[in-house]
């Protein structure tokens, strides 16, 4: 009897982590940045693209080179519009349920470079987390190169692969592993 109450233990333990692994699962995919740490490099004109729609403009480089515009866009919405110089740091935040701010977008300037016909800015690092808010995130259309170092149509997207499980989840099933295997023995050597 003794060996079936704990059979019945293990059973009932590895239902609660399983019914907790997603709730563990979408919480680090709100942690964890969409873009982590990149480097992005813009001239005037240009927009990359982020991941929910969302978009960064850079507008116009002053005649000295040491200052730009650029403008956020959500959708093709002006959401924020800032002055940049080298070093400068961009915040993008949002207010969830009227309580919390959360970060969307961290960027910082790290060069304005202006040349004869192109003015370019580098931000790095970049940072993009989910908004909740909003929709799942999407794979990015992204030309891929072909052979030749030309870009290819832009029908080619690039896919994130399916995401590794996270280290408290592979611990917690190693643990429930090993309690159940102790409880196992337990049981036969008595």
């Amino acid at each position: 009897m003794e060996t079936a109450s704990k059979g019945w233990v293990c059973v009932i333990i590895t239902i609660f982590i399983l019914v907790g692994i997603p709730d563990v699962r979408a919480q680090q995919d709100y942690d964890s940045p969409l873009v982590n740490g990149t480097d992005i490099f813009l001239c005037t004109g240009q927009t990359w693209t982020f991941y929910q729609g969302y978009s960064l403009t850079l507008m116009f480089i002053n005649i000295n080179g040491n200052k730009g515009w650029v403008q956020f866009k959500l959708n093709e919405t002006v959401i924020k519009s800032a002055t940049i110089s080298p070093d400068t740091i961009l915040y993008y935040n949002i207010t969830v349920n009227d309580t919390n701010e959360s970060v969307i977008f961290y960027l910082k300037t790290s060069g304005i470079y202006s040349g004869e016909d192109n003015h370019i800015v580098t931000f790095s690092p970049v940072y993009q987390y989910c908004n909740p808010a909003l929709p799942e995130p999407t794979a990015l259309q992204t030309p891929i190169p072909d052979n030749s170092g030309n870009l290819s149509g832009s029908n080619t997207t690039c896919t994130d692969a399916t995401p590794i499980p996270g280290p408290e989840i592979i611990l917690i099933t190693l643990i429930l592993g090993l309690c159940c295997i102790w409880v196992w023995k337990r049981s036969i050597f008595k």
